[in-house]
């Protein structure tokens, strides 16, 4: 049998005779609304300010030019697909990058121009504001109209037949989502795997293919290849050529991985960038502007309860108010981190006993300090002075960094990136002392995601989470 076809004991196939669904006015329809509501957004801003400050300004042109330049380059940054619209969070981080890149090209095109005298500042602030809230409330409201059934099958859902190599396990996370994300698999084809077998016999299954998608009207291929098949996806790609619809692979997480990492054009190949800096140029920039408003914004504020700790601490227990200990910054380079005093010992060095819950050396004021994670408000210092990030992989003793390196083949990635006052291992309930080696290792893996996975929004989403957490904690 040269293709096999398996029914709803492996998958749930859609049974509809319907032909493919009309995307391409569906999504012309979105951006007709999309440039109309940049066009009004920039009348009402132009009428609003014009009616409280009685000046006149350039009028609708700004609107025309920023509609035109956001609608190519959300086209190109895929945000009409119709897959995505359901994705509200998705669509809000692409539309307002894609919104400020529209304004910044409006502002460069007023410089090179020298027209710049003609746009008021009072208008475009008005026009970005209201611009971005229309365009994100658009995104809001479509997403609530795709809930729908009859939307999930008329405009999301995407025929496909889907091949492979082997029987699929449908459960796992591959594959069981593919209707959520916009794909109706109407077949699934498992082909002859041998690869010593005769071109004709290929040809003949893939004809059987073809013909089953026919019947089936289709869209796409998508094809699901492991890391062990990959000799046979040169040999199958020949013979797939003859399909006429577009083709996407469905690698395994190894190969998943693999693709995922930057390609560098080299000697006329081209180079997998295997393991890189973890942070470009421009995303240190951002992180390290976050880091210096946050933190001086936190000092400013905290600056009382700051001083009052220091105060309690001092009337406690005889010593110093701010401890500094010697840990590994950023590619291991040695620093002093500062905290509140919250013990009746000043330990250092490589000989540091892990702090535990109920530790017979807190102070009275230590325990509250430590509880409520007082005792680390110094580190917004070394945040200020670049030693530290406010996101980031907690900073451990030396003595720990010492005895886990040792164990933990892993734990040296930890250094990549700076250290930070909060973490994605400290959100997901890796906050508290390691008592084994397992709760370790699952730190250090929910570090290196952070690392693999960083953004702008992430260290923004941590930052909220921690501060949520800190409100609503038990004291």
């Amino acid at each position: 049998m040269p293709a096999t076809t398996y029914g709803s004991d492996n998958l749930r196939v859609s049974t509809s005779s319907r032909g493919s669904p009309l995307h391409r006015p569906f999504q012309l329809f979105i951006i007709a609304v999309d440039f109309l509501l940049i066009l009004l957004s920039c009348r009402a801003a132009s009428a609003l300010y014009r009616q409280f400050m009685n000046v006149s300004d350039a009028g609708i042109g700004a609107g025309v030019i920023v509609g035109i330049v956001f609608i190519v380059a959300a086209y190109h940054r895929s945000a009409y697909d119709c897959h995505r619209l359901s994705n509200t969070l998705w669509q809000a981080r692409k539309l307002l990058g894609v919104w400020l890149f529209a304004l910044a090209t409006l502002a460069v095109l007023a410089f090179l121009l020298k027209s710049a005298s003609d746009l008021s500042r009072g208008t475009i602030v008005l026009f970005a504001v209201l611009g971005a809230v229309a365009l994100i409330a658009h995104r809001v409201i479509w997403r609530y109209c795709l809930s729908s059934a009859f939307a999930k099958e008329r405009l999301l859902a995407r025929k496909a037949i889907l091949l492979s190599l082997a029987p699929l396990d449908f459960t796992s996370n591959r594959f069981k989502d593919l209707r959520k994300h916009g794909f109706d698999v109407v077949r699934h084809c498992v082909l002859n795997a041998e690869m010593d077998q005769d071109d004709k016999v290929w040809n003949q299954q893939i004809s059987d293919v073809i013909r089953q998608s026919r019947a089936a009207e289709v869209d796409e291929y998508l094809v699901a290849i492991d890391w062990n098949e990959l000799p046979m996806l040169g040999k199958l790609s020949q013979h797939l050529r003859m399909v006429p619809q577009p083709i996407r692979i469905l690698p395994d997480l190894p190969i998943a991985d693999l693709v995922s990492r930057p390609f560098l054009p080299v000697s006329g190949t081209v180079a997998i960038e295997f393991q890189g800096p973890p942070l470009t140029l421009l995303e240190r920039l951002q992180k390290r502007c976050l880091d210096i408003g946050c933190a001086s914004f936190a000092l400013l504020m905290l600056a009382p309860l700051i001083i009052t700790a220091a105060i309690l601490i001092k009337l406690d227990t005889p010593g110093p108010i701010v401890l500094r200990q010697s840990r590994r910054g950023v590619k291991g380079k040695p620093f002093e981190i500062w905290r509140f005093r919250s013990m009746r010992v000043t330990e250092n060095g490589f000989a540091i006993a892990q702090f535990m819950r109920h530790d017979a050396r807190l102070t009275r004021v230590g325990h509250f300090l430590r509880k409520t994670s007082i005792d680390e408000l110094p580190q917004l210092w070394n945040v200020l002075r670049g030693e530290m990030s406010l996101v980031g992989p907690r900073a451990h003793a030396l003595a720990d960094d010492s005895y886990y390196d040792q164990l933990i083949s892993k734990y040296v990635c930890r250094h990549h990136m700076k250290p930070g006052l909060t973490g994605w291992a400290q959100v997901n309930g890796l906050r508290d002392e390691t008592l084994t080696i397992d709760v370790m290792e699952e730190r250090v893996e929910r570090d290196l995601w952070y690392a693999r996975n960083w953004s702008i929004w992430l260290d923004i989403r941590i930052i909220f989470r921690s501060a949520a957490a800190l409100m609503y904690q038990e004291v």
